[in-house]
């Protein structure tokens, strides 16, 4: 692995950082990733719609090989973006070509057990296609790569991808059912509650159509931040920045100043004094030197650390081991420092006997049940306390109050005319058709509120009221006969104020009489 070429900035990072990393990655090679995982997924998309067309009793099962194929085709974005990560640009095609070779290792495993219940796998996809790992080396990488979070961010990143697949999908059915449905009751998903509709393929080629643009625009994004996820692992095991530095700086001109040739000679009464300061030295500042044993930490992970599997791997950790002796890598430093002489002693053998007595596990229960009924009861006896009060902030008892006015009409009882079907008609007569019928559709609207006891809503239309009513005719608060009343004079109504369609004298004769019929003519 080359790592000087690497093109990005990788150094251990949280798994955030990682997945904002793949993003990045993903923009600077967006057309070649896309378009390498649209060539494989578009085929697989249209023969699902091409079946869904011919069985669209079948639907529920037809997407089902496209959703559990798509582990392999995501190695086609592994592929261009591990390229890319070293700086060598290749095309779709060539992702294409090189795909059939990117598909050993792992596939059974991908397409069995793993698919429904795995969906971090894009954290492992890189060890068998990248770094070729088989049997027991693969799974001893999987949990490697998998410890520190980095297999449960890649978990729960792939459930996150899932929820957005979802989203795009249920935007994009509801998008075209918008336009599709009813102007009077718009209702995105009306496809669904329609027989007629749910048995058309043209309902399945909806769903296909809106599954394959979900998967196409969420499925480079879940693999390539997966696969940044693998990379930020991966270099946080590996020290790839300390590794990086020291090749910088192995590879800087080692060119010494002229200066430098006659330090020796004008330091030369230097050497005396500095060999009296190592005599005089205190012994135990051999401390300072690394002399002090290591922390219980540090012999534990070596104890702990597995043996290499080849020698390549021996003469790795031998290199990294070295690295980390400085100083600065060590991770401690040894240091003198003042200690109380009795510090390291052992207790006092009556300090012990005290210090194991314990509380038994029933008390510390039945502490907690007392401060809960004491918290209980103290909130009871302020609320008996202060009933008074309370009662003054409550809201008074009684029904909801009455509307005064619907969509701009007054509907208030004292408003209306003590003879409204006479005052309607007179208006009628006087050529006056708009406030004929407003008088008389409020009258209505009136009546319904404040006698029968409908509950219309102050910015509720016309087609709300009607539909109140006919729920009050449902629980018996109204009979038909009011019910074909209020059908007929939002007609009316709707047809003259929005249309100019006034309807006939005959029919505003007729529902005059009904409105009498049915309300009276006094409040």
């Amino acid at each position: 692995m080359q790592l000087e070429r690497l093109q990005l900035d990788l150094r251990p990072r949280p798994h955030w950082q990682a997945i904002d990393l793949g993003l990045a990655l993903l923009r600077r090679s967006a057309g070649t990733a896309y378009a390498a995982w649209l060539a494989l997924w578009l085929p697989l998309l249209a023969l699902t719609a091409l079946l869904g067309w011919f069985f669209p009793e079948e639907a529920g099962w037809l997407w089902l090989p496209a959703w559990w194929l798509r582990p392999l085709l995501e190695r086609v974005v592994i592929y261009v973006l591990s390229r890319a990560v070293f700086d060598q640009q290749v095309s779709w095609r060539e992702a294409l070509r090189a795909w059939p070779r990117q598909l050993g290792g792992g596939w059974f495993r991908l397409l069995t057990w793993w698919r429904p219940f795995m969906p971090g796998r894009g954290l492992y996809q890189p060890i068998w296609q990248l770094e070729q790992a088989r049997g027991k080396f693969a799974a001893d990488r999987r949990r490697v790569l998998g410890r520190d979070g980095t297999g449960a961010a890649a978990y729960w990143f792939g459930l996150v991808c899932a929820h957005f697949e979802v989203v795009l999908q249920l935007g994009l059915i509801s998008l075209i059912g918008v336009f599709t449905s009813s102007p009077e009751a718009v209702n995105p998903l009306w496809m669904f509650f329609d027989n007629e509709a749910a048995q058309s393929p043209w309902l399945v080629q909806l769903g296909v159509l809106s599954y394959g643009v979900s998967i196409a625009v969420i499925g480079p994004i879940y693999t390539a931040c997966c696969f940044t996820l693998y990379l930020n692992r991966r270099a946080a095991l590996e020290a790839w920045d300390i590794e990086l530095m020291l090749r910088r700086l192995a590879a800087q001109p080692k060119s010494q100043p002229k200066s430098a040739a006659r330090a020796p000679r004008q330091a030369g009464w230097l050497l005396p004094l500095l060999l009296g300061l190592t005599l005089l030295q205190p012994e135990p500042a051999r401390a300072a030197e690394g002399q002090c044993e290591p922390p219980e930490e540090s012999v534990a992970y070596l104890k702990e650390r597995k043996p290499p599997h080849d020698v390549a791997q021996q003469q790795l950790r031998a290199r990294l081991d070295r690295v980390y002796a400085d100083d600065d890598l060590r991770g401690y430093r040894c240091q003198e420092t003042w200690v109380l002489k009795n510090k390291g002693e052992e207790k006092k053998p009556e300090d012990k006997r005290r210090s194991q007595v314990q509380a038994p596990p029933w008390l510390a229960e039945l502490v907690r049940v007392l401060l809960i009924a004491l918290a209980v009861g103290l909130v009871g006896w302020l609320l008996y306390r202060y009933r008074d009060q309370l009662a003054e902030l409550l809201p008074r008892r009684g029904g909801k109050p009455l509307p005064a006015e619907i969509a701009g009409l007054d509907i208030r009882p004292e408003s209306l005319p003590d003879d409204v079907p006479g005052q309607v008609l007179q208006l009628w007569r006087a050529d006056e058709r708009r406030a004929a019928l407003a008088l008389l559709y409020r009258a209505t609207l009136s009546r319904l509120a404040h006698r029968h006891g409908v509950e219309l809503a102050r910015g509720a239309t016309e087609g709300d009221c009607l539909r109140q009513a006919e729920r009050a005719h449902g629980s018996q608060r109204i009979d038909a006969a009011v019910l074909a009343l209020v059908r007929s004079v939002t007609r009316q109504w709707l047809d003259g104020a929005y249309a100019l369609r006034w309807p006939a004298d005959e029919a505003v004769e007729a529902a005059c009489a009904a409105w009498r019929d049915a309300f009276g003519a006094a409040p």
